[in-house]
């Protein structure tokens, strides 16, 4: 993992933590804002980091480096290094500290995924300000200059940080693997398949991603069938990544074919797990129900529309041909 370092102030020393490729980026002062966000683009093609660390305050410099790091799907961990006190931030609309704060502070506040605040008085003021809507931590204090708590936590951060945006890490040939393997287990060996390559795979990500899927399971019996050797996915606990906004998990509670399209439709298409997408096919290709019946019912409630779409789906991901089609 590689982490790009940006300070605002030279006298500020950044945390390099062991484990991780640190990489460090320097400012040019000379450069206006158009100038100076190409020049952070350029250093993120060329460094290509997974984390970029910045850290100071009223600098519209962090502001411009976490606008383009999120903009390159990077994550952003900001450190404020003390700035969001009450003796530097000024609420008067008519002084100038006001405006330096909307445009500075806040925008680099925004586009931040994680606040490292270096003590609980900051982690108050910032609380204070209503600004702390994301996920906030307080960096430890050491007990000596040789202590490295503050070298672990951090390194501890940045790896949950990006277990839990790990979807703007993965590749497009990691979700064709997840995929061609829920199809192995679904269908057998068929040579409409794609057969993955794993070689340049991260299965850590693929953990993450079946997890969040509901299809370990299946996976693991995709691999089976297609006689690939996989790594043992690891077991993805709460623990390990920041709470977010996840798919719902246990597939369909009623597996009647009018049920679990209404299901569907109130859930919504795009939320569907790859769990809610087998049991479909598992629906439309081998059990046996009433079509005519199932047809009325669905023409009923208005959910003709979302069952082909449901079919459509269920054709790109399973080939699922048209005798199995109800509509």
């Amino acid at each position: 993992m590689k982490v790009l370092h940006y300070t605002s102030n030279p006298t500020i020393v950044p945390i390099l933590t062991d484990g991780v490729e640190n990489c460090m980026m320097q400012a040019d002062y000379q450069k206006g804002v158009f100038a100076f966000y190409r020049y952070v683009c350029s250093q993120l093609d060329v460094v290509n980091p997974m984390v970029v660390h910045i850290y100071g305050s009223w600098d519209w410099r962090l502001c411009v480096i976490a606008f383009a790091a999120r903009r390159h799907n990077r994550v952003v961990i900001y450190s404020p290094m003390r700035g969001l006190t009450s003796s530097n931030i000024e609420w008067n609309p008519f002084k100038r500290g006001f405006w330096r704060f909307m445009l500075c502070q806040f925008g680099a506040l925004r586009y931040a995924d994680v606040l490292v605040m270096q003590d609980n008085y900051e982690e108050g003021m910032l609380h204070a300000t209503g600004l702390d809507k994301g996920y906030v931590e307080v960096l430890p204090a050491p007990e000596s200059e040789a202590d490295e708590v503050q070298k672990v936590f951090m390194c501890s951060l940045y790896n949950k940080t990006v277990d839990t945006h790990y979807m703007r890490f993965i590749t497009p040939q990691e979700k064709q693997f997840v995929t061609s393997m829920v199809q192995f287990a679904m269908m057998g060996k068929d040579n409409q398949i794609v057969m993955p390559n794993i070689k340049d795979l991260s299965f850590h990500r693929v953990a993450f991603y079946v997890h969040d899927e509901d299809v370990t399971d299946i996976v693991k019996e995709g691999a089976e069938k297609a006689q690939i050797s996989i790594p043992e996915l690891t077991e993805v606990t709460d623990d390990m990544r920041y709470p977010g906004k996840y798919k719902q998990f246990g597939g369909f509670p009623d597996k009647s074919p009018f049920a679990m399209i209404k299901a569907a439709s109130k859930i919504g298409l795009k939320n569907l797990t790859l769990r809610h997408w087998t049991e479909l096919y598992q629906l439309f290709r081998y059990e046996d129900y009433d079509e005519d019946k199932a047809v009325q019912e669905l023409a009923k409630h208005n959910l003709k529309r979302t069952t082909k779409k449901i079919q459509d789906r269920l054709t790109e991901l399973f080939f699922l041909k048209p005798g199995y089609k109800i509509l």
